[in-house]
């Protein structure tokens, strides 16, 4: 259901603020409202806490490796506030170690690029130092392809003057040093631009180049072991990374109560908070202001018409994980209705028909199982677990009725005949198949019709119950029956008709006007198109319990054809064979169970998201942000 909100005005101490408002983030249960910006001291200060503690998480994340399948860490609200304090020193070790190996990285980078720009004059005999213009002389150095080396030896022609150069081959170019007089220098340049020579100066260093080069390799394998030693370092540090984890968190919490405290209003002497409450939590939110305080005023009231209140689902443990898919299409509207009740047993349904294979069931129901005991998941992702731990049960229970076994028919395993599928064959009675799923999905159609015609009511809007919604019902039973049921001809078209006319007539109310009435009455019969459709995505429920049963089938004849090709190598050959084809069933049924429930979960949520929550679904409901105590690497215990 939708948890009922109440608007909440307290008014309490100016000297009680910070003490009431960490006990409303203890209660998860009051979202505050606030058009102030949040801006203070201690908010600056811990929103430089957080950045610095999440760099260090950034910094140590490439040495950081987290078990694949490794359980929420938990502790105390104490221990998670004291890691936030000890985390200062640690990130400061971090962040030197950090700036330290940034600054022998830029140092390795300047001397590997000194050395590729000294490779291709490795050839020079002369030393760098010597290689300085004079008044009259000037020197032109550089890298040259074949055209531009072309162009340098017409210098001397193309100048009219003398001209000296050397070139130098090398893997990255061809490095040349020109010697010319002085005022040759420009002339010399506009000839060698027209090709594609590469002008640049040599460093100013000391010795020749192939005695730099060494050098600058030299220092920079020396940075590199350095830069190494540093990563070790950081390597080791890695292994505090779940203290900067609760650090985290806990700076998450601070900063969330720094930002309430910013939002209230305040006079010299006290605050004012308005917000929205929980109603079923009204009572104890009262209550834990009066632990703190004796002097405050608690006042709450019903939303009024013209305020949006944001939506919080309340349903019970059995049902509470399919709240995930319902958030996953829309929150609902606050004045709406909450699908996940109505939604949950036909999801829970249809996942185990689309399915259909107990083995693979079982292994969802037992793998979910362990999976929330060992790993204790949280919030969206330990409901998505429940839920497909949910269709693993119900794949168990689906697949003596019309699935298989790993793809093992029940009568193989039991040594019955034709006593399984209890229901139907999906592999032999095709049409049977297709007309359940089509009846479930008429089911769940008018399911989804019925829920609508109750929110009419509920409005005080009982002409749209009958006119818009119930005529459906008899429309669309009326042609079923004239199709299914021969014998019950003459009813099923009087429900038709009568469903047909309840459109005809009032569908174009409240106009006056009989052609009006009466062309918007054709335009809502001429939807009987889109049920109609609707009723043929439900063969969806067929069509992947069919595929599931089929692959595990053609798996299993694989593995009996590899177990069989080893048969005749005798009792060497029978067990290798058997290796092998186990080895092989498991792969292929292993792939077979996660194909099959990515569609089974994904097309079981298209049929609610389509054919079911477009009967009566409001998706615009805004989400409810209380102030708590959210954590996200850590679970907070008492």
């Amino acid at each position: 259901m939708i948890v009922p909100m109440k608007r909440l005005t307290l008014i309490a101490l100016k000297s009680d603020k910070g003490a009431i408002l960490k006990a409303l983030q203890k209660l998860d249960a009051v979202e505050i409202i606030s058009e102030r910006d949040a801006d203070s001291a201690e908010l600056e200060r811990i929103w430089g806490e957080a950045d610095r503690i999440e760099s260090a998480r950034a910094a140590l994340k490439p040495y950081f490796k987290k078990p694949l399948l490794s359980s929420t860490p938990s502790c105390t609200e104490e221990e998670l506030m004291e890691s936030l304090e000890k985390s200062s020193a640690l990130c400061g070790e971090i962040e030197s170690l950090e700036r330290e190996l940034s600054s022998k990285r830029a140092e390795m980078e300047r001397h590997n690029q000194t050395a590729q720009l000294l490779i291709p004059f490795e050839g020079l005999e002369t030393p760098i130092e010597k290689i300085v213009p004079t008044r009259s002389i000037s020197y032109i150095t550089g890298i040259a392809d074949d055209k531009a080396l072309e162009a340098v030896e017409n210098l001397p022609v193309a100048l009219d003057a003398d001209v000296a150069y050397e070139a130098y081959q090398s893997p990255l170019g061809t490095g040349v040093v020109i010697a010319c007089f002085a005022m040759y220098k420009e002339a010399a340049l506009r000839a060698l631009k027209e090709t594609s020579f590469n002008e640049f100066t040599l460093p100013k260093l000391n010795g020749t180049a192939k005695e730099n080069i060494a050098r600058e390799l030299e220092a920079a394998a020396e940075l590199s072991a350095e830069c190494e030693e540093l990563n070790q370092r950081l390597r080791q540090k890695a292994a505090e990374r779940a203290k900067l984890d609760m650090a985290a968190d806990a700076a998450r919490i601070e900063l969330s109560l720094a930002q309430s405290k910013c939002s209230v209003d305040e006079t010299e002497y006290a605050f004012v908070l308005d917000g929205w409450l929980r109603a079923d939590r009204a009572e104890e939110t009262e209550r834990a202001v009066g632990e703190i305080s004796e002097a405050f005023s608690f006042e709450t009231r019903d939303p009024l018409d013209d305020e949006i209140p944001p939506s919080a689902m309340k349903n019970n443990k059995l049902i509470a994980p399919y709240e995930s898919i319902v958030q996953m299409y829309s929150l609902p509207s606050y004045r709406g209705v909450d699908a996940t009740a109505v939604m949950a047993p036909f999801y829970f349904l249809f996942f185990g028909m689309m399915l259909s294979d107990t083995g693979y069931g079982l292994l969802l129901f037992v793998g979910g199982l362990l999976f929330t005991k060992l790993l204790r998941p949280r919030g969206g992702m330990a409901k998505l677990v429940k839920v497909i731990t949910y269709g693993g049960l119900s794949t168990m229970l689906c697949g003596p009725l019309i699935g298989t076994f790993f793809g093992m028919d029940f009568d193989v395993i039991f040594g019955t005949a034709e006593v399984f599928p209890l229901l139907c064959d999906p592999m032999v009675d095709v049409m049977a198949m297709m007309l359940i799923s089509c009846g479930l999905g008429l089911v769940h159609m008018f399911t989804g019709i019925g829920v609508k015609m109750y929110m009419c009511f509920k409005e005080g809007d009982w002409q749209s119950a009958i006119f818009d919604q119930f005529s459906w019902v008899l429309l669309i039973l009326g042609l079923v029956g004239i199709f299914a049921f021969p014998s019950l001809k003459t009813a099923a078209i009087v429900l038709a008709g009568t469903g047909a006319g309840l459109m005809l007539l009032f569908a174009g109310r409240p106009s006056k006007n009989p052609l009006k009435r009466m062309t918007k009455g054709l335009s809502a019969l001429y939807n009987i198109t889109g049920y109609l459709s609707d009723v043929l995505s439900y063969v969806r429920i067929f069509a992947l319990g069919l595929v599931s049963g089929a692959m595990g089938m053609v798996f299993n004849l694989i593995g009996e054809l590899v177990y069989s090709a080893f048969g005749g190598l005798g009792v060497p050959g029978v067990i290798l064979g058997l290796i092998v084809a186990a080895a092989l069933l498991v792969v292929l049924h292993l792939f077979s169970l996660f194909i099959n429930t990515l569609g089974a979960y994904a097309h079981t949520a298209r049929l609610q998201f389509i054919e079911f929550f477009g009967k009566f679904y409001s998706a615009d409901g805004v989400e409810f942000k209380p102030l708590s105590r959210n954590t996200r690497n850590v679970e907070l215990t008492k």
